[in-house]
């Protein structure tokens, strides 16, 4: 029986890409990525399995980083780094739903920026560790187990 392949995380998959590509692949600041650049990187590298790279780029791209640099007229950038297109209304519209559905924002004639990003966040009291349980505000649920009961031995040893 043939030992299933461990599916590497989104984060190792983005530092083999950045590694890889300094020029384009940037966590800090993430530039537009060039259309059709999956086609490229599987031209150059297939070290990569098609879920590898299809689940590293769907990480890279729905970061809210990147989101916030998609706007109109934004230089786009191929694998070596150099200029690659533009972003379109289009993207640009697609970018700001993202962000708008994520953040819930009311304004809709600016996107964030990067740095505005982590304070729009919504901190989730479920994960805090500081969060505390009060009788007035309950937080989470309680999970009931029954006790199973046994069957009867009236009839036997």
């Amino acid at each position: 029986m043939p030992t299933e392949q461990k599916r590497k995380s989104p984060s190792a998959l983005f530092r083999y890409l950045s590694e890889r590509w300094p020029g384009t692949f940037d966590a800090k600041e993430p530039k537009p990525l060039k259309i059709g650049i999956r086609g490229d990187i599987r031209a150059l590298d297939s070290g990569l399995s098609d879920e590898d790279l299809n689940r590293a780029l769907r990480a890279y791209t729905r970061r809210d980083k990147y989101l916030a640099q998609l706007r109109t007229g934004v230089t786009r950038v191929d694998l070596n780094g150099d200029a690659a297109g533009e972003v379109t209304e289009a993207d640009a519209a697609t970018a700001k739903a993202w962000l708008q559905a994520r953040f819930g924002m009311a304004d809709t004639t600016q996107l964030p920026q990067p740095e505005e990003l982590a304070a729009l966040a919504k901190p989730n009291p479920m994960l805090d560790s500081k969060a505390k349980l009060s009788p007035s505000k309950p937080q989470g649920f309680i999970v009931e187990t029954k006790r199973r009961r046994l069957p009867s031995r009236r009839f036997g040893p």
